[in-house]
């Protein structure tokens, strides 16, 4: 029965066979580089010769907690990426439910279509956008010289407390339309009838969505929100790196094991501050997903 049942699906196997064994060279195998962390490594002596690091093999992990800048980088990646949640997760719902609600559907496929188009744009794209209309002579400046000609130029990228609420507006703009197709997706496949009845029970479009519609996207928004959880200390490198400069003081977990792990060869120190990342992402999914299964009897694993 099982090897015909293994038959059955065989021509399945073969087509998860690409998939897995990708995850299998790209995110297992390179686990066995974690050792890197509890050693002096010389990239010459290679994994084994190289010598341990000194208090048991864990200065490195040790030097996280004792290193200002260190410590200072995880502080900004949480910051940034509990903001990123906090604004980025709820939008996409939003947008799902007003796309949804568009009668006229000419005018709903071009809001999708607008929504959607910043997510096909690379970050690097992006960030040479962005340094165009905020540059010194760009298109904002230039309009608001306009209203105002005794206003004087700014330098909006070189300001710090700009920096933030830019990264978090760049990073909303380009994803939260192409998140949202999920969502649209989803209420697509919830029974009209529904609906029907709630009309005839006098229900408005905000009752229809508060209790029709938002418990109909319960499940895939508590699970959605558990993989984000899990990666909370992953913050955009490509954007976050793009817009630094001179006058930037922000550096997070990503550009810090780009700095000091690539550009200093400090390869030890990189790997341990990426190790300790991990584990806090994992012990975070694993704490959401056991409330998920707990108050709404949804699960990843």
């Amino acid at each position: 029965m099982d090897r015909t049942l293994a038959k059955k699906h065989l021509p399945v196997y073969v087509l998860l066979l690409p998939g897995f064994i990708s995850v299998l060279i790209f995110s297992y195998i390179p686990l066995f580089g974690l050792i890197v962390a509890f050693k002096e490594y010389d990239i010459f002596k290679g994994f084994f010769r190289s010598p341990w690091a000194d208090q048991y093999g864990f200065k490195y992990i040790l030097k996280i907690f004792q290193d200002r800048v260190l410590m200072d980088s995880i502080w900004n990646t949480l910051k940034l990426s509990v903001l990123n949640l906090a604004i980025g997760f709820p939008a996409p719902i939003l947008l799902a439910l007003l796309i949804n609600e568009f009668k006229n559907g000419p005018f709903k496929k071009i809001v999708q279509t607008v929504s959607y188009m910043p997510h096909f744009l690379s970050w690097i794209s992006v960030i040479g956008l962005t340094m165009i209309l905020f540059s010194e002579y760009g298109p904002i400046n230039s309009f608001l010289s306009i209203l105002d000609p005794d206003r004087k130029r700014q330098l909006y990228l070189s300001r710090q407390n700009l920096f933030l609420p830019l990264l978090l507006g760049l990073n909303l703009w380009k994803t939260i339309g192409f998140s949202s197709i999920v969502y649209i997706a989803t209420i697509s496949s919830i029974d009209p009838q529904l609906y029907d009845a709630a009309m005839i029970d006098g229900a408005g479009k905000w009752r229809q969505a508060l209790h029709i519609t938002l418990p109909g996207l319960s499940v895939i928004t508590v699970l959605l929100l558990v993989l984000s959880i899990g990666g909370i200390l992953s913050s955009n490198f490509e954007l976050v790196y793009g817009l630094q400069n001179a006058y930037i003081d922000f550096e997070t977990i990503d550009t810090i094991v780009y700095k000091k792990g690539i550009m200093q060869r400090g390869y030890s120190t990189a790997t341990a501050l990426g190790l300790i990342r991990g584990l806090i992402g994992m012990g975070l999914t694993l704490a959401a997903n056991r409330i998920s299964l707990r108050m709404n009897q949804v699960s990843i694993i």
